[in-house]
């Protein structure tokens, strides 16, 4: 008992000496102030910004930059509040010295409460005091080599703008009965907690409802009673229902909807209801994935006075169609096809068929764009609860293994519309866009309170505001503000300055494992009688002369303002990209053009427009001396709207003619397409549901029937070109009579996309990899339609819908967007359809966006369609140019000098990427830029160095030879050292159904030297010319039905010429005038007739051959050894031994 009295008197006495230990009772009336209201920090590390100790998740948190002190964290309270009581829920990373302080206008700040001791736990206590703005200020941090971290940042009280919260309604379907159509309980990996119905309503977030894979699903809650319903909250698994009914009934028979759900995006839905009934159910048309439909939980809360009483229409749903084209059809309209996210998050100004794969994306399909990157280069943005976020990321870092360079770090400021107050309903939407620009607006309701314009190129942000009263520039890094002298300005808090533009020094840190600290410079340009406020780490702007409008520029250097202030009132309202392809000189010119609207008379109406190293190299554009660093090398500024871009094409066959070289074999090349003939022939593996593995037969089917038909084997060419029209043709229809999701294309009218139900890559659901997937049907149908017109006819419209959907030449076409997948100003295309990741977009096989290009032109060549062919032609040589830059870096100055390998497995937006999505080997991630192997890729070897540089640097990557993929490796190698290869060849050691081609591949360089743009076809004629050592050999396409007449040029004019036959890959001398090229063989000489004139002579007579050009002569051969040749239909034979054969 004494024991026990001593311990009580010591835990009184605890509490006595420190009240802040336990929590405190409230204030009457007091209620939560600060959750998911504008929050603002002294800095933040890694993605664990201001906003998460304000968002009510206990499992979030805000956490600064290590090592420093002092670090703080406020909370606009939206308007003047009592606050009655703070609650700091601390990580381990804690404060042991910090105050709570309150003010009104940001940069005076009254202490109410003051810990110098603290010994971390959860800081709970009653405070007094009147303002605003409440921050807690941390004077020093209890682990000295981390930072600050706070889980939940609470400020009680009263007043603000949120309002009191109202009492909570109950779950009533919580642990209430619950039926489903089905379970996944056929899944052995999956355990009870992962699939029973009864999960859906026990209240556990960690289990699950999981039904089977097909449509319809259904799971409906049984309430005990009827009950007027005001919400349902469905809180989805990764596996969601895109389209779904709510439903009502009172005796689980006879259901009426209440709500119908078209465009599900999963997550936590929260459907305000009116409706009564005892029974409610999720009725589940379509899913959004390949699984089934699983919740963690359906929720289900009783109406309460205010809540708001809604009626939803019930939009019909259509029936499948089927819509022709040409002898072809697609699908429409069916509901449980997988769809992509549904692009919401934009204004009436956006509408279908809307662009998908770009860099903007993000903002279409998640509030925010979820805080992705939007990487426009010099600058790169996101949308925060701040407001927009600009950063300067620079030339980007090692990453720890050196395995990757990225882009990346603190923002350097934000911009803000300051009358946004309900942070939890902001959200940005796509209000407009340009050929490398977009329109976003800001708002917390329906108003347009802060649009931006944002472009690539440009250093320049344009924003205009609903109240030009409330801007907001806020930084943590913000080391000071200055004039065009460089004179430091507003120095002190409170201090303001009327003015039309100022410069803000930030001093900023990267993301590398050891930040690295950057001192960087931005010009904001404003209406003249602007007044610039600072407060702390903000400014406060007023925007003068009954104007709206502000841009905001990252500057190369401080003594830059004054240039971009002459430039910063030219806002940029539109961009376009315009392309000619020039047969007569064999160019491809892009002019890149900004249209402007100045703001201000007496200013420059010229913008300034950042040009990329693949821009810049082949551009004529005068430019300034002015530069900035960047993931893809140095940018090059230009003073003006537009800049114009030349580059060489020189034309691109579907396969090259036949080798001549001595260590070449038809025999055994025709041993090699034996190879491919017995995968061909296994029928069950002719069909692939997957469209990118569906690929993977028709381009070697492909390449073979061209082969074919080069050796004069017209029976192994049609068996492959039969192939080819059973697959296309089964892909290029929809029969309502065929079975569901199977081998078709449905179109979708909500982006204005084609794709079919199955893919491992997304095709589907994230519009990825179109060019990738879809250039191997349109290669694989051009070259059918080259030997079949009725296949060009019939299907070619199908054909062309493909084209359509991933490199539409038509800005008007209302279907397809222009360019789904190509970047213009990037220079390449882009894999992923939404952007949604911080480091942007990204693509990784390089070989396979060409593959798709080559389609398109050649596709335009079959048909004679010029808008492809160009189209074609333009895309393949700028994303060639591009890849070169970026992926191979074959300049060497455009990474970072700590990276050490020799190519880029993925390009992203701000980053690089040694590795793929499969596998991290060598051999793949160089591989994939390598394949698939076709004619275009001589174009890798323009310059056979580069290719042996790049060759050399995958065996010190790889650590030596390769062991794997040679099908791929070796036809690259051979654009260096054809030599080399062949010397190593071993059949044995490939991808079967692939030895022919690589085969054919490598010997033609041997056979005709590596490609050159020396010469070219001026008629814009499909053509491949090689240079070996001084010779040059043309290999020239004609697939039409007429004899095609090919005039060579070259820097000095017209060179050679040839008459091309019909239906003929034909290999001439460019350089002469060669006439018509003879490609067939003449008939085998008839009806010979030998006579023994003597014991040493014998007479020869046969009927004369036939040929499309005309006979020449006669060889005549003597046991294999030639002795004679003659014009005639005889020859006389001398000088034989009698009694012999």
């Amino acid at each position: 008992m004494k024991f026990k009295k001593i311990f009580l008197i010591f835990f009184s006495l605890s509490i006595f000496l420190n009240p802040y230990l336990f929590p405190q009772a409230e204030a009457a009336d007091s209620y939560l102030l600060s959750q998911n209201r504008p929050v603002f920090a002294s800095s933040y590390k890694g993605s664990a910004e201001p906003s998460l100790a304000v968002d009510g998740d206990a499992t979030t948190r805000w956490e600064s930059q290590w090592g420093r002190d002092p670090q703080w964290i406020y909370v606009d309270l939206g308007a003047t509040a009592s606050i009655t009581r703070v609650v700091v829920r601390w990580e381990n990373a804690y404060a042991k010295s910090f105050r709570i302080e309150v003010s009104n206008n940001e940069y005076e700040w009254t202490p109410i409460y003051t810990n110098s001791a603290f010994t971390g736990g959860t800081t709970d206590i009653q405070v007094s005091g009147t303002g605003r703005y409440v921050r807690l200020y941390c004077l020093e941090r209890t682990l000295p080599a981390y930072g600050v971290s706070v889980f939940e940042f609470e400020v009680y009280g009263t007043g603000g703008v949120n309002p009191p919260p109202r009492p909570p309604a109950p779950n009533v379907a919580l642990n209430k009965p619950a039926v489903s159509s089905s379970e996944e309980n056929n899944n052995p990996n999956l355990q009870p907690k992962d699939y029973l119905t009864r999960n859906a309503t026990d209240g556990d977030r960690s289990t699950r409802w999981s039904s089977l894979a097909s449509d319809p699903q259904w799971i409906y809650v049984d309430l005990g009673q009827p009950i007027q319903i005001g919400k349902v909250v469905l809180r989805w698994e990764t596996a969601f229902g895109r389209a779904y009914d709510l439903q009502v009934s009172d005796d689980a028979v006879r259901w009426t909807t209440v709500y119908r759900q078209l465009h599900g995006s999963g997550g936590t839905e929260e459907i305000p209801l009116y409706a009564s009934g005892r029974y409610v159910r999720l009725y589940g048309m379509g899913r959004g994935t390949g699984y089934g439909y699983s919740l963690y939980e359906l929720e289900v809360y009783p109406y309460q006075a205010g809540d708001p009483q809604p009626t939803y229409p019930i939009p019909s749903i259509p029936p499948v169609s089927r819509v022709q084209a040409g002898s072809g059809s697609y699908e429409i309209n069916d509901i449980t096809q997988l769809e992509p996210l549904y692009p919401g998050n934009r204004t009436d100004r956006v509408q279908p068929p809307i662009p998908s794969n770009d860099w903007w994306q993000n903002l279409l399909i998640r509030r925010l764009g979820n805080g992705n990157g939007l990487v426009t280069l010099p600058l790169k943005a996101k949308y925060t609860r701040n407001g927009l976020a600009l950063l300067y990321p620079g030339a980007g870092f090692i990453n720890g293994d050196g395995g990757a360079i990225n882009a990346d770090g603190p923002p350097d400021l934000y911009v803000m519309a300051g009358n946004i107050t309900n942070i939890a309903a902001m959200n940005a939407k796509v209000d407009g866009y340009g050929d490398f620009s977009v329109d976003v607006v800001l708002s917390d309701d329906s108003t347009a309170k802060m649009r931006t314009t944002l472009v690539k190129g440009s250093p320049y942000v344009y924003h205009t505001f609903s109240d030009p009263n409330a801007v907001e520039i806020y930084s943590p890094a913000l080391t000071r503000i200055f004039d065009d002298s460089g004179a430091t300005i507003l120095s002190t808090d409170g201090s303001s300055l009327t003015a039309d533009h100022i410069g803000i020094e930030v001093t900023n840190v990267d993301g590398a494992p050891t930040p690295r600290t950057f001192v960087r410079h931005y010009g904001v340009f404003a209406p003249p009688g602007t007044v610039f406020t600072k407060a702390g780490n903000k400014i406060k702007i007023r925007l003068g002369s009954g104007q709206n409008y502000l841009s905001i520029a990252v500057l190369p250097s401080s003594s830059d303002l004054n240039y971009y202030y002459q430039h910063g009132y030219a806002f940029v309202t539109n961009t376009q990209v315009q392309y000619a392809y020039d047969t007569a000189a064999g160019t491809i010119t892009t002019t890149f053009t900004s249209m402007t609207s100045p703001k201000r008379a007496g200013f420059s109406a010229d913008t300034l427009m950042a040009l990329l190293p693949h821009q810049w190299k082949i551009s004529d554009t005068p430019l300034t001396s002015r530069t900035y660093s960047s993931i893809r090398g140095l940018m090059k500024v230009r003073e003006g709207n537009s800049f114009t871009t030349v580059d060489r094409f020189s034309g691109i066959i579907p396969q090259f003619a036949e080798p001549e070289n001595p260590e070449y074999s038809r025999s055994n090349l025709i041993s090699y397409l034996s190879l491919l003939d017995a995968q061909l022939a296994n029928t069950s593996g002719l069909m692939n549901l997957d469209p990118y593995w569906q690929g993977k037969v028709l381009h070697p089917a492909a390449m073979a029937a061209m082969i074919s038909h080069q050796i004069g084997d017209t029976a192994r060419r049609d068996m492959y070109l039969s192939k080819l029209r059973t697959i296309l043709t089964d892909w290029y229809t929809f029969s309502p009579d065929e079975p569901l999701h199977s081998y078709y294309f449905h179109y979708s009218s909500d982006w204005g996309t084609l794709f079919p139900w199955a893919s491992g890559f997304g095709v589907n659901t994230g519009i990825t990899d179109h060019h990738f997937t879809y250039g191997y049907f349109v290669f694989a149908s051009a070259v059918l339609a080259a030997f079949d017109d009725n296949f060009k006819t019939q299907y070619g419209p199908m054909v062309e819908h493909l084209i359509r959907d991933y490199a539409n030449p038509s800005r008007t076409d209302p279907l397809y967007p222009w360019f789904r997948n190509f970047d213009p100003y990037e220079g390449h295309s882009w894999a992923g359809g939404f952007a949604d990741n911080d480091s942007g977009n990204n693509q990784e096989a390089a070989g396979e966006a060409l593959n798709a290009w080559a389609a398109v032109y050649l596709w335009g060549i079959v048909t004679g369609n010029q808008a492809y062919r160009d189209a074609g032609a333009w895309g393949f040589t700028t994303e060639l140019r591009a890849i070169e830059q970026y992926w191979f870096n074959y300049d060497g100055d455009n990474w970072i000098p700590e990276y050490r390998h020799g190519v880029a497995g993925q390009v992203w937006g701000s980053a690089y990427l040694y590795g793929t999505y499969f596998s991290g080997a060598p051999v793949h991630i160089y591989g994939i830029h390598w394949l698939p192997t076709a004619e275009w890729m001589s174009y890798y070897g323009r310059n056979p160095q580069e290719a042996a540089d790049l060759y050399a640097a995958f065996l010190r990557d790889n650590g030596g030879p390769e062991t794997d993929w040679r099908h791929i490796v070796w036809p690259f190698q051979s654009l260096s050292d054809p030599q080399a290869v062949i010397a190593k060849w071993n059949p044995s050691l490939l991808q079967q159904n692939e030895v022919f081609n690589a085969y054919w591949f490598i010997h033609n360089v041997a056979s005709y030297g590596n490609r050159t743009t020396d010469i070219w076809a001026e008629n814009g004629a499909a053509v491949g010319v090689y240079k070996k050592g001084t010779r040059y050999t043309a290999h020239v396409w004609n697939p039409t039905s007429s004899p095609m007449t090919v005039r060579f040029r070259n820097a000095g004019g017209v060179a050679g010429s040839a008459v091309v036959p019909p239906r003929t890959l034909a290999k001439v001398d460019p350089m002469q005038n060669t006439g018509v090229v003879d490609t067939q063989p003449p008939s085998t000489p008839g009806n010979l007739t030998a006579t023994a004139v003597s014991s040493s002579q014998i007479n020869l007579s046969w009927t004369a051959s036939t040929d499309n050009v005309g006979v020449a002569g006669y060889d005549v051969y003597r046991n294999g050894v030639k002795v004679g040749s003659t014009t005639s239909t005889s020859y006389s034979d001398t000088g034989l031994a009698a009694s012999t054969t």
